[in-house]
């Protein structure tokens, strides 16, 4: 299977850098036991880890410097026993002062490795329902190494998933997320994050081209605004809200033919004539833009490209739309295509 063979990808990368999770791929097989099921028993244990940190962090259990854990009042003596402490007088005592900000930063660092751990679950399991070929190109170490510094501190769900699946991007397509995209990532907030979600499904390329439904869906000035502002769009600002006409050119030499691609949906534009042209207004979306939204986790919207598809016909051209999957970082397949 194709995800089976870039999960092998994601863990070849990570050994030969250093990350990893609790259990790789290597040790499912070697155990006999189903990637699900080792999964989740990981998933529950990191669980487990994560309320013992924040029972650190609260001081009501103390992590001692072999790795054992004991609760707040008690003590361990020379001969290795656990005593109770009673009530003691407020006195500042710098060896336990010491010895609790030890205990904090290890519980910190414990928290990060719980963060790393499930970030990369995460990836895993978008890379198993992939249906894209993996390149023999390598994901670059000093993006791995930019990638683990920022995956390490973030605890948000929802954020977290965005890491996952830039992590599988990359390892799908080395190259897809520049080290300027992590760092953006790295700043967004979760309500940032969700707003620029709103985009996503009207996304073609590196354009949004207008249609009626996007003034119903909340693309508005205002929030076009706010995506400029985020560098997500680009010449709101400099007054152009109106938008772009985008000129599209044939592919072919003796006949107008050229694709529109959204998700998991495709415009098949078709005209005899080769020399016809085709342009569509439409808002600029940034570099940056293009590869934060490539992370977003939902598909095409119907309503956008069929009429995305009638307005090409009003134009002249045949347009068909039909179902698509990416099978490669540059290629893929379509079915079900019926005419608009």
């Amino acid at each position: 299977m194709l995800g089976e063979k870039l999960l092998i990808k994601l863990w070849e990368t990570l050994v030969k850098d250093g990350v990893g999770s609790l259990a790789s791929p290597w040790q499912i097989k070697r155990e006999g036991k189903a990637h699900a099921e080792v999964r989740r028993d990981e998933m529950l244990m990191l669980a487990q880890a994560e309320v013992e940190v924040k029972n650190i962090k609260q001081g009501r259990k103390q992590l001692l410097p072999d790795g054992k854990l004991i609760e707040a009042n008690q003590v361990t003596s020379e001969n290795g026993e656990v005593d109770y402490l009673g009530r003691l007088e407020p006195t500042l005592n710098l060896d336990g002062f010491t010895s609790k900000i030890e205990s904090q930063k290890k519980s910190n660092e414990i928290q990060q490795e719980i963060n790393i751990n499930k970030t990369i679950c995460l990836a895993e399991e978008e890379i198993l329902r992939s249906k894209q070929e993996p390149l023999e190109k390598e994901v670059d170490s000093d993006w791995l190494h930019r990638w683990r510094e920022n995956a390490k501190n973030t605890s948000n769900d929802e954020l977290r998933q965005l890491w996952a699946r830039t992590l599988a991007g990359e390892v799908k397509s080395p190259g897809t997320y520049s080290l300027r995209t992590l760092e953006f990532i790295k700043n967004l907030s979760q309500e940032e994050a969700t707003a620029i979600s709103k985009l996503g499904q009207f996304v073609i390329g590196r354009s949004i081209f207008k249609v009626p439904t996007l003034e119903k869906e909340g693309i508005n000035f205002s929030f076009l605004l706010q995506m400029d502002d985020l560098g997500i769009v680009n010449g709101v600002q400099g007054g152009q809200v109106s938008g772009l006409e985008l000129s599209i050119p044939s592919r072919e030499q003796n006949k107008y033919s050229n694709e529109l691609i959204n998700r998991n949906r495709i415009l098949l534009v078709e005209a005899d004539d080769a020399n016809k042209k085709l342009s569509l207004g439409c808002y600029q979306i940034s570099k940056i833009g293009a590869e934060v939204l490539s992370l977003g986790d939902f598909s095409a919207s119907e309503i956008y490209m069929r009429e995305l598809g009638e307005q090409i016909k009003r134009k002249g051209f045949e347009v068909k739309i039909a179902l698509w999957v990416q099978t490669h970082a540059d290629y893929g397949q379509y079915f079900n295509a019926e005419e608009i």
